[in-house]
């Protein structure tokens, strides 16, 4: 079963049709990663889906629901959560503070217990919940807008470029995490730069190009297509 299907999708910023006729799934518990050069719509087709961006035309259906157009925080409460590219933290909050923000929509118990969840997910981030998160490093920062977006206790999770900038250790630690987030019943889609590592990390695969779907399949028969990777991925 699904918990995310997106039909025809069309999204314009000012003149501009970013994303054309765009059609995925998303099954319960998965994850899917979007893949493709820079500037071909994926960052475009996140935000689309948590409510930053308005759609133009097609269907967004989260959990049998038409989401199209819904406003952000309700998107939040019907269990959506987005950690953005280049992470967007609030630099001059704490690390607590960031994470309160993240679970704005959860009652007291319900609240602590997910700090609790997530903290022991992320215990660099545990140890430094004092510390203001513009001082945090690079992995450390990205570990926090995970777990930011964590705390609004979602069914999918958009996650946009996890390892930009960090270093390979750094990297593989959470992408190591995302087998335990999906084991909670978390499904990802994952848009990644590193497009060996996103096949290697995902079951199923979508690759755009110039704002569409230009092909799609299990991330295994993908990664071994030298064809695919040198017309639309680039190196990997």
């Amino acid at each position: 079963m699904s918990i995310l299907t997106i039909e025809g999708l069309e999204v314009r910023l000012g003149q501009r049709l970013i994303l054309k006729d765009v059609s995925l799934e998303v099954p319960e518990g998965g994850l899917v990663t979007i893949l493709g050069r820079n500037g071909v719509g994926k960052t475009t087709l996140l935000r689309t889906v948590s409510g930053l961006y308005r759609p133009s035309g097609g269907r967004i259906v989260f959990d049998g629901r038409d989401i199209g157009g819904l406003d952000v925080d309700k998107l939040v409460r019907a269990g959506i959560a987005h950690a953005p590219e280049g992470r967007q933290l609030f630099g001059e909050m704490s690390v607590l503070e960031n994470l309160r923000a993240g679970g704005l929509s959860l009652s007291g118990a319900e609240f602590a217990r997910r700090l609790d969840e997530v903290m022991a997910l992320f215990p660099h981030i545990a140890e430094r919940r004092g510390q203001l998160a513009g001082s945090l490093s690079g992995g450390e920062q990205q570990m926090l807008c995970i777990g930011r977006a964590l705390m609004a206790a979602p069914r999918l999770l958009l996650l946009d470029e996890p390892s930009l900038g960090l270093a390979p250790i750094v990297v593989k630690t959470i992408f190591a995490l995302l087998s335990t987030i999906r084991a909670r019943g978390v499904a990802v889609v994952l848009v990644e730069q590193n497009a060996k590592l996103a096949l290697d990390t995902a079951e199923y695969a979508y690759v755009l190009d110039q704002g569409k779907v230009v092909l799609e399949g299990p991330a295994g028969e993908l990664i071994s297509d030298e064809q695919v990777v040198s017309a639309y991925l680039g190196e990997t």
